[in-house]
């Protein structure tokens, strides 16, 4: 009797799994990305930088800077600065730097704070430019990221928008290690979207967008980045992930922080997922393949794959407890001396997928930024 148990967990896990299954063969034998001639648009657009800035008096010099120094001509930037209400000196130390530069700047301070996607959308109708770089005050990118995000998206008029791939910056730790192994496969398998038709799982971190598309987004339900994609492709457009757009940001080093922001990320993209399903009944791939692939995957697989796995264990524990055992440790060895594994990561990730499935927070709008601030 009790054998069945056993049968019925991996089966209940195998199901769960079937989304990640069909995206392991999709990456891997699927559709590739366009490879786009960036040489042959020599002309580049005047873009706004649209900064969106809560207590980052730490980063906010250096994220400038690396504006100054990216590859992109200094002559066609515009950097807007949208402090959300900070309690610390983000607008002086912004000021400062741009003041002292070529750059057309304009810096604006909310008179409440609002989050992220409210500060987005004024951040849009102050620019002056109709391509937008939405961007966070506490990443880095590499000196060409910018001008590859832009020369993919002026490249064909049915994009709408590009996502820059996101990394945990360098280290050698047995977390960033994990962290890197998931968003590289998470980011392929957004490309592999983006690639047949488009991708709503965008990196907020790093946006280009055209804003005579895309003029403003949901201010109170999900993140900014699942929503610019969601009006894009609402409109028929196409939205584009590039791995070859790279970005980088500082994990948490305390684990409390870095729980906090996985769970915030996860609760805003469940909620957007869920709050533009009517987008199921539209003609394209997006909605008869990926879209219900992701419902599945966010919904759905995190219970059932723990389930599963409760369901086995118990099953295991009463017929064969010690090969339960082994199979633990080797699971734990496995974490231990093989950092960046596939298997844990996945793991992880259901964890915090579980966590912003059933939080009781009512938004994932508005939060304390995780980067280190001045004297931490």
């Amino acid at each position: 009797m009790y054998q069945y148990l056993i049968i019925a967990g991996i089966i209940l896990v195998i199901i769960a799994s079937l989304p990640y299954f069909i995206y392991f063969f999709g990456v891997t034998f699927g559709k590739k990305i366009d490879v786009i001639d960036f040489n042959s648009i020599v002309k580049l657009p005047n873009i706004s930088v649209v900064i969106c800035a809560y207590k980052e008096e730490r980063n906010i010099y250096k994220k400038i800077q690396s504006i100054l120094d990216c590859s992109y001509p200094n002559d066609k930037i515009e950097v807007i600065v949208v402090v959300d209400r900070s309690n610390d000196n983000t607008e002086g130390v912004a000021y400062e730097i741009l003041e002292q530069s070529d750059l057309s700047w304009r810096i604006h301070v909310n008179n409440e704070r609002t989050g992220k996607n409210k500060s987005l959308n004024i951040g849009m109708e102050i620019a002056s430019n109709d391509i937008i770089v939405d961007t966070d005050a506490d990443v880095i990118w590499e000196t060409t990221t910018v001008e590859v995000m832009v020369r993919r998206l002026i490249s064909d008029e049915k994009i709408a928008a590009v996502s820059a791939d996101l990394q945990p910056y360098f280290g050698l730790d047995r977390i960033t290690s994990m962290e890197k192994t998931y968003r590289s496969y998470f980011g392929r398998m957004s490309e592999w979207e983006s690639a047949i038709d488009a991708t709503y799982v965008f990196n907020g971190n790093l946006i280009v967008l055209k804003k005579n598309i895309i003029d403003g987004i949901t201010e109170f339900i999900g993140p900014d980045d699942a929503n610019i994609a969601f009006v894009a492709i609402r409109k028929g457009y196409r939205t584009i992930y590039d791995t070859r757009a790279k970005v980088y940001e500082e994990l948490p080093v305390d684990l409390n922080k870095q729980y906090s922001q996985k769970a915030r990320r996860a609760k805003g993209l469940i909620q957007a997922t869920l709050a533009n399903m009517d987008l199921l009944k539209m003609k394209r791939p997006f909605s008869r393949i990926h879209y219900p692939l992701r419902i599945f995957m966010y919904v759905i697989t995190p219970t059932l794959f723990f389930i599963g796995l409760i369901v086995f264990a118990i099953g295991l524990l009463i017929i064969f407890p010690i090969l339960l055992l082994i199979l633990l440790l080797v699971v734990a060895l496995l974490s231990i001396l093989w950092k960046g594994n596939l298997l844990t990561s996945f793991i992880i990730n259901q964890i915090y997928l579980m966590a912003g499935l059933y939080s009781r927070r009512k938004d994932a709008v508005i939060w304390e930024s995780t980067s280190k601030k001045v004297g931490e």
